[in-house]
């Protein structure tokens, strides 16, 4: 059986460096128009003009407040991360993911990686449930993700990070 590498990579995102307003407007750009989604349907969801969102994604704007940015982001699925430009890994494992707790994720715990945790906890939580062969934490974070906010940015990326992971996991098994 293949083991899948899903978890060494997050397969919707590309690091391209620091991230500026413009470029951020022109990935904005490719995410809607890859989804056919049109400029009035994605102001409409962000909650900003359609002209606004234009100049955003063409470049023109020198200014944007972050509250705007963040909404448009979230309406493609992006999430806005900040952290300082030194630290490349979290400065500690996160605490519900150590070998012998894994086996017993609370929902609470479940929902803490969730919301508060990084990319590194969530590939940790990924892994955990794809070795869990009772599928007993599965129903879990299904369930925490069914009672969470889905328009939290977070919740989001990590149930498209999960929908990936679920989709090579199949592929596997299915060659």
């Amino acid at each position: 059986m293949a083991q899948s590498h899903i978890l060494d990579f997050f397969p919707t995102v590309q690091y391209t460096g620091l991230m500026n307003l413009h470029a951020i407007g022109r990935l904005v750009a490719v995410r809607r128009r890859s989804r056919s989604v049109t400029l009035q349907a994605l102001a409409a969801e962000a909650g900003v003009g359609r002209s606004t969102l234009a100049a955003f994604e063409a470049g023109k704007l020198a200014e944007l407040g972050y509250g705007k940015v963040a909404r448009i982001c979230a309406a493609v699925d992006l999430i806005l991360e900040a952290r300082p430009l030194t630290l490349e890994k979290p400065l500690t494992r996160h605490r519900h993911l150590t070998d012998t707790a894994a086996r017993e994720l609370t929902k609470a715990a479940i929902e803490d990686i969730v919301l508060r945790g990084d990319i590194d906890s969530w590939r940790g939580l990924v892994r955990v449930l794809q070795k869990d062969g009772s599928g007993r934490i599965a129903r879990r974070a299904r369930e925490v993700l069914a009672g969470s906010n889905r328009s939290d940015p977070r919740v989001r990326a990590f149930s498209a990070l999960v929908s990936e992971a679920r989709k090579s996991t199949r592929g596997a098994h299915d060659a």
